[in-house]
């Protein structure tokens, strides 16, 4: 199954918004008077009315969250139908993201390939750590030499709860402050254990600017550079990479910019170059902010061709529409 990519390069593509299937919707305990809006409806209308012209739907599997592997698979397979359905019914609007847990298993990384390869679905969707465990695993190796092999993106946003919530438990901290920090650890851990120097060709979309990548890459870089002079430290073994964490992160990164901060938006700029910047608004369900993210982006006067390369023309690059 193909659906037939847009004919001509849209203005805006919206490569971070969140889509659920409609009974998932319904009855999310978050949303309790039923007014979900993580739904094609409001990503249509919200969409729509900020003048975005396309947009990439995943869903953000945060429902997955201490399920069997068999509720998990089941979850995802019907995500997956979901998606093919509304790519096929919205082709002019959004392409979707297929999702897996990149440790599930030969069953988990079967069905994905099902996904991009009898669907027709865009890419990869991936959180940075399900039930404990992180994409750099043993077990998520196969999983992303698939993704190399059929030469998809795979996007990572942050999971649902993260490592230390103990100490985070009030003031909505989990989310922002753990979430991305999560977020920031998988990617680290990806780097040092080698993912990207064992697949050089991966092409992986980091979410919210990567959380808070931008800002521990130079140490990261050091701790490499300065080897067993920094034993004191703690072990660096074993070696798994050839060059600084921070030259895999600027070949082989894209960050989107649902960060909501021009600072960082710049950060990430200066860490990946603005090749690989991509346009991203986490809306839905971020509704209400979703008219600032494009003023935010005007708002760093970079240059016109600049500009519109984060719009984009590098997420039409990802996504392989037409010239």
């Amino acid at each position: 199954m193909t659906t037939p990519l847009p004919q001509h390069r849209p203005k805006i593509i919206d490569m971070h918004c969140h889509v659920h299937p409609p009974e998932i919707a319904k009855a999310d305990p978050l949303w309790p008077n039923g007014d979900c809006p993580i739904c094609i409806e409001t990503l249509l209308d919200s969409h729509e009315k900020a003048g975005i012209d396309f947009a990439v739907a995943t869903n953000s599997l945060h429902y997955l969250k201490g399920k069997s592997d068999a509720q998990c698979l089941e979850g995802l397979k019907r995500w997956h139908e979901y998606a093919a359905e509304i790519q096929s019914k919205y082709s002019d609007r959004i392409v979707c993201f297929a999702g897996t847990i990149p440790t599930g298993g030969d069953a988990f990384t079967r069905e994905f390939e099902r996904a991009i390869t009898q669907l027709g679905l865009k890419g990869a969707f991936i959180n940075s750590s399900h039930n404990g465990h992180y994409p750099d695993e043993d077990a998520a190796r196969p999983f992303l030499k698939l993704c190399s092999d059929l030469d998809v993106p795979v996007m990572i946003h942050a999971p649902p709860s993260s490592f230390g919530e103990s100490c985070m438990n009030m003031y909505r901290l989990i989310s922002s402050v753990g979430r991305p920090m999560d977020e920031s650890l998988a990617i680290a851990r990806m780097i040092v254990r080698g993912v990207f120097e064992q697949l050089p060709n991966l092409k992986m979309i980091a979410c919210h600017v990567g959380g808070g990548i931008c800002e521990v890459l130079p140490r990261m870089d050091y701790c490499y550079e300065l080897g067993d002079y920094c034993k004191f430290l703690g072990p660096y073994e074993p070696m798994m990479i050839s060059k600084k964490p921070s030259d895999y992160a600027r070949d082989q990164l894209y960050f989107d910019t649902a960060s909501y901060s021009a600072p960082v938006i710049r950060l990430g700029i200066e860490t990946v170059g603005v090749h690989k910047m991509v346009f991203g608004s986490d809306a839905p369900p971020l509704v209400p902010l979703l008219p600032r993210m494009q003023g935010l982006i005007e708002s760093l006067n970079l240059p016109l061709e600049q500009t519109q390369a984060i719009f984009s023309g590098n997420a039409a690059r990802l996504l392989k529409f037409p010239h």
